[in-house]
C-alpha cells in the first residue's frame, strides 16, 4: 500500500513538473511577444531622459562612468554603458528596454523560487513565474515605458527569498544592493528592521546597506565621478517634485497641493509610525515565520510605505504588485489582493499616459480597501490567531 501511494505521488509530481515546464515555455514566449509588439512605444521620460543618457554613454564610452549624466545612482549608468556597447545591433530604445526585460525575468524567477519554498506543489512555481512575467503592471512598466523598477524589485525579492531560506547575510546584501539602485527599496525597510529586532538578522548586517551603496559606486569613483554627486542622488530626487501625489493611487491624491508642506511632514510621520509598528509586530510575534508569513510581512511593508508617504509616483507600488503574486500562489486567500494590485496599478498608469484620469481616484480607494484587508490578515497572522502552513522553511 505504501509503495503504491509513493508511486502515485511520484507520478503526480512528474506530471506537475511537465505541466510546469510547458507553462513556463508558453508563458515566456507570450511575454516575449508582448514585449516585441510594444518595443517602439515611447514616453516623455524616454525622450527627455533615457535616450539622452544612452547617447551620452555611447558617445563617451567608459569615460561616461566618471560623469554624472543621469539622475540615478551609478548602477544604472553601468547598465546603460553595457547596453550602448551593443549599439547597432538594435535600436537604442530597444536596448534600453532590454535592461528592464532582464530584471523582469529575474523577478519572475525569484517569485517561482519563493513559491517552491512553500507547501504548494508543481506547477504552482511555474504559475508564479508566468503571472509575474505577464503581469499587466510589469509589462506596462518595462515593455511600454522602459522604466527600471524591476531592478530594485528583483533584489528586494531576492532579499526576502534569502530570509525565507534562513540566510540573513545574503538577505542583507541583496537589500543593500536594492537600496543602492533605487531609494524606493527603503519600502522594504520596516520588514527588514523587524527581523533585525527579532534577532533573525544580526544588527551588524545593517552595515551592508551603506557598504553595498559605496561598493557599487566604486567603479564610478575610480573613473572620477565626484563622491558628492554619488551620495546626494536621493536627496536631489526628493526635491524634484513639489506634489503630494504624482499619480500615485494613495490617499494623498485627495489632498490639495497647497497643503504640500504640512502634508509632507504629516506623511513622513505617519509612514514612520506605521513602519515602526510593523517592525515591532514582526519582532514581538510569537508565531514561527513560515514562507507565507514572511511574504505577508514583506507585502505589507512594500504596500504601507508608498500608500502612506507623500510625493509617490504611480509606479512605486511595483514591488508590492510583484510580491503579492507568489503570496497568492501559496495562499489563495490573497488572490483577490494580487488582482486588485494589478487593477489599481494599471489605472494609475492610464492616468499618466493620458488615457483616462477617471480611474485614479477609484484606484486610490481600492488601495485603501487593500490596506484594510492586509492589516486584518496581518493582525490575525502575527497575533497568532491564524495558522495555515506546511512550509519547509521557517524562521
Amino acid at each position: 500500500m505504501d509503495s503504491a501511494s509513493a508511486g502515485f505521488n511520484r507520478g503526480r509530481k512528474d506530471r506537475g513538473g511537465g505541466i510546469g515546464f510547458a507553462l513556463i515555455a508558453c508563458g515566456f514566449l507570450a511575454g516575449l511577444v508582448c514585449r516585441y509588439v510594444t518595443l517602439d512605444h515611447k514616453t516623455a521620460d524616454a525622450t527627455l531622459y533615457l535616450l539622452p543618457w544612452y547617447e551620452f554613454a555611447r558617445e563617451h564610452g567608459a569615460a561616461s562612468l566618471g560623469r554624472t549624466f543621469t539622475n540615478y545612482t551609478p548602477f544604472y549608468s553601468y547598465l546603460l554603458f553595457i547596453a550602448s556597447r551593443f549599439d547597432g545591433w538594435a535600436e537604442p530604445w530597444h536596448l534600453i528596454k532590454t535592461i528592464s526585460y532582464v530584471f523582469e525575468f529575474g523577478c519572475a524567477a525569484a517569485a517561482a523560487r519563493l513559491v517552491s519554498l512553500g507547501p504548494a506543489h508543481a506547477p504552482m512555481p511555474a504559475i508564479a513565474f508566468v503571472c509575474v512575467w505577464l503581469a499587466p503592471t510589469v509589462l506596462y512598466n518595462g515593455a511600454m515605458w522602459g522604466q527600471a523598477d524591476s531592478l530594485w524589485t528583483f533584489f528586494c525579492l531576492l532579499s526576502v527569498y534569502f530570509l525565507c531560506r534562513g540566510k540573513p547575510g545574503p538577505s542583507a546584501i541583496a537589500f543593500g544592493i536594492a537600496f543602492a539602485i533605487k531609494a524606493q527599496a527603503v519600502f522594504l525597510g520596516p520588514f527588514f528592521f523587524g527581523f533585525v529586532l527579532r534577532g533573525k538578522i544580526h544588527w551588524t548586517w545593517l552595515i551592508a546597506i551603506p557598504a553595498m551603496y559605496l561598493l557599487l559606486a566604486l567603479p564610478a569613483l575610480l573613473f572620477g565621478q565626484p563622491l558628492a554627486d554619488i551620495v546626494s542622488v536621493y536627496w536631489k530626487q526628493a526635491e524634484t517634485f513639489q506634489l503630494l501625489s504624482v499619480n500615485a493611487a494613495n490617499l494623498w491624491l485627495f489632498v490639495p497641493d497647497r497643503f504640500y508642506a504640512e502634508g509632507l511632514i504629516a506623511g513622513l510621520l505617519l509612514a514612520a509610525a506605521a513602519g515602526l509598528a510593523l517592525s515591532i509586530a514582526i519582532a514581538r510575534s510569537k508565531i514561527k515565520f513560515t514562507t507565507e508569513a514572511i511574504l505577508l510581512a514583506a507585502a505589507l511593508s512594500l504596500f504601507l510605505m508608498p500608500f502612506l508617504l507623500p510625493k509617490m509616483h504611480d509606479r512605486y507600488f511595483y514591488a508590492f504588485e510583484a510580491i503579492t503574486i507568489p503570496l497568492a500562489c501559496l495562499d489563495r486567500r490573497f488572490a483577490a489582493i494580487a488582482l486588485a494590485a494589478q487593477l489599481t496599478g494599471v489605472l494609475a498608469y492610464f492616468a499618466f499616459d493620458g488615457i483616462t484620469q477617471v480611474g485614479l481616484p477609484f484606484a486610490a480607494i481600492g488601495n485603501a480597501v487593500v490596506c484594510a484587508v492586509l492589516l486584518r490578515h496581518a493582525l490575525a497572522q502575527f497575533g497568532g490567531t491564524y495558522h495555515r502552513s506546511r512550509s519547509r522553511i521557517v524562521t
